[in-house]
């Protein structure tokens, strides 16, 4: 009789419940439906991400050093490969094409390379070497050497006694057949590295080639005014490199020898006295062989103005005249003579 009574009040239960959904889906719904066709708002977007770039505030000439009021920094929707996001990075270079004001900066746009490594004042030149001649493949750019001048007697340009001498000192090497101060040689692990890597086979190729073992040339960092003696020595000589330590910085006196005459010569009275030519104009001068080989004095005198012509001719010798003679006639009564003295 009581289980009846339970089983009776869950079913009553059970329909109640089934009665309340029943109501409540049959209610009409509250928010408004979209006609048909009708576009949804759209959803409120993200802002899109800014990426700063670095761009050429005014039009920037080609070759022109660039200043903090050269560039600015920019937003841009997306980023751009290859290109500068701080000022800093561009400031103090050198631009090698002309740039558009507004228009992004690219390393490509500025100068590199060895012209970088100059200091104020050198030329980077380069020299014909071989093995034996120079410390026998064993320099490396970054290094530091003596450059040795050798004549041997022989040329046609100058009599000359064989000598060797030093020429330059402490010159520092910027590149060394395929290797540069910015591109060093592999080491010798770094070479084994490659060639164990079967994905870096022509790397090591590369750099195998690239060894200074194979080099014909070197480029040194040369002095303005030393740049004339050391193509001349060159031409006419035979250079010798002597590898030295870095930390060795005793360079000749050049203030006890006395400086070589160039081949241009000053108009009188532009140069002070006791003023001689120095870096751009005494190369602009020039520079003789002959005078390098033999050390000849400078002679910056001013020549002897020319004499006039009347001075030049030469006097012609005088032959003695005999003296004139005067007559007179003396009369004595009907006589007449003649007398000379």
């Amino acid at each position: 009789m009581n289980l009846t009574k339970i089983l009776a009040g869950l079913l009553l239960v059970l329909a109640i419940v089934l009665a309340v959904g029943a109501w409540l889906l049959s209610r009409p719904s509250s928010r408004p439906v979209a006609a048909a066709g009708a576009e949804l708002p759209a959803a409120p977007k993200a802002p899109a991400a800014q990426h700063a770039v670095v761009v050429a505030a005014k039009a920037i000439a080609a070759g022109q050093r660039l200043g903090a009021d050269d560039v600015k920094l920019a937003q841009m929707p997306a980023a751009i490969a290859h290109s500068f996001n701080q000022p800093a990075d561009v400031v103090g270079r050198t631009s090698v094409i002309a740039i558009a004001q507004g228009a992004p900066l690219f390393g490509q746009q500025l100068l590199n390379g060895l012209a970088l490594q100059l200091e104020s004042g050198q030329r980077a030149v380069s020299i014909a070497v071989k093995e034996p001649m120079a410390a026998g493949h064993h320099v490396r750019p970054g290094d530091f050497v003596d450059v040795f001048f050798t004549l041997d007697g022989k040329t046609d340009q100058a009599v000359v006694d064989t000598q060797t001498r030093l020429l330059l000192a402490r010159s520092r090497v910027l590149a060394y057949g395929a290797a540069s101060v910015e591109n060093p040689p592999p080491t010798a692990a770094q070479r084994q590295e490659q060639e164990d890597s079967a994905s870096n086979v022509r790397r090591a190729r590369e750099g195998q080639n690239a060894r200074p073992d194979n080099a014909n040339t070197a480029v040194l960092a040369v002095a303005l005014d030393d740049v004339q003696r050391l193509t001349l020595a060159e031409k006419y000589g035979q250079l010798t490199l002597a590898l030295r330590h870095p930390d060795d910085t005793s360079v000749p006196d050049a203030a006890l020898f006395a400086a070589l005459p160039t081949v241009l010569q000053p108009v009188a009275g532009r140069l002070a006295k006791g003023e001689t030519l120095q870096a751009v104009d005494r190369s602009y001068a020039g520079m003789r062989f002959k005078d390098l080989a033999t050390g000849a004095q400078a002679r910056n005198a001013p020549r002897p103005a020319a004499a006039p012509l009347n001075a030049r001719a030469t006097p012609r010798p005088q032959t003695p005249q005999p003296p004139r003679q005067q007559t007179v006639e003396l009369y004595q009564g009907s006589t007449a003579q003649t007398v000379s003295y």
